[in-house]
């Protein structure tokens, strides 16, 4: 209890830094810090544990983003204290969605996942490109937001909390081993019982659930969304962040979200006339990162578990 505590006020005082004495850019940034990490430690659910490998990840935060602002200005009568609501509903669809894009494909393997899951970015991509409603390409604006920023940031942190502690939970439960097995050995799994498309099914369905509740929350943070929002280099963000942190790390996914989120902001500064030295200095620090540690930061392991490691090889100690 007492660490809960102090994690709080830590939180506290974090947002009081925030709000008190950095501008609204810095602010903002923060945000979209959280929202990538709850994005990352969903797929890092499916991908890291279960070795299923998803591109579908902008689809379902589609789902989320449209839902929430849809519900939220025709429904809830634009009021922020409804933010909540809507976002829940946004996580529930793209769950929705998500279980019934595993029940046909979930047999398959390896890239034919990757194909699926991509596939289904790209319809959801398009039907909202088409849809009028809510409006097509020019984008759906005027969203709701939250009236100030300690309200927001404190929705933020509450998200990325549950959906840690979620996963977590559920990393180290028997449903997190079945998971583990079937990563290791999917036809051992079998042998010993374990229905590996059901289990499959039901991980891909919480991965979309959070990555719904991430989306939806995106759509307040910004009051602006289209689906060029939705891309699919937006799906290889999330990636990209789920693998240098460790696939089936999640304390790993929050750090690397952390510094992918802030390192191409701090990079800005650097350039030289029309030269962007940024997007030539972070991509070649990405391939020395892959090549230098390939199991991403913490590999397989939480923070608390590497750093312990590592104690205990400094001091000698026999693991």
């Amino acid at each position: 209890m007492k660490k809960y505590f102090i994690f709080l006020v830590l939180v506290v005082l974090l947002g009081v830094v925030l709000n008190s004495f950095l501008n609204s850019y810095i602010q903002a940034i923060f945000i979209s810090f959280m929202i990538n990490a709850v994005m990352a430690l969903s797929l890092n659910f499916i991908t890291g544990l279960a070795d299923q490998f998803s591109l579908g990840h902008a689809g379902l935060m589609a789902i989320g983003a449209y839902t929430s602002a849809v519900l939220n200005k025709e429904f809830f009568n634009d009021q922020w204290i409804m933010i909540p609501v809507g976002v829940l509903c946004g996580g529930f669809l793209a769950a929705v969605a998500g279980y019934l894009l595993s029940l046909p494909s979930f047999r398959l393997k390896g890239d034919y996942i990757a194909i699926v899951t991509l596939g289904l970015a790209e319809i959801v991509r398009i039907l909202l490109l088409n849809w009028k409603h809510v409006g097509g390409p020019r984008g759906y604006n005027a969203i709701t937001k939250f009236p100030d920023f300690f309200l927001s940031y404190g929705f933020a942190v509450l998200l990325l909390f549950i959906t840690f502690m979620t996963m977590y939970r559920l990393k180290i439960s028997w449903f997190g081993r079945n998971l583990w097995a079937i990563n290791e050995d999917d036809i051992a799994a079998e042998v010993m019982g374990l229905e590996i498309a059901k289990t499959k099914r039901y991980a891909f369905t919480i991965s979309s659930f959070f990555a719904g509740l991430g989306g939806g929350f995106y759509s307040h943070h910004l009051g602006y969304i289209s689906p060029g929002s939705f891309g699919f280099i937006i799906s290889v963000q999330i990636l990209i962040i789920a693998v240098l942190g460790g696939l089936g790390s999640l304390s790993g996914s929050i750090l690397a979200a952390a510094i992918l989120t802030f390192l191409p902001e701090l990079l800005r500064s650097v350039q030289t006339g029309s030269l962007d030295l940024r997007m030539i200095i972070y991509p070649i620090l990405l391939i020395l990162m892959m090549i230098l540690r390939p199991q991403g930061l913490f590999g397989r392991k939480e923070i608390y578990e590497f750093l312990s490691e590592k104690w205990k090889t400094k001091l000698g100690i026999q693991l």
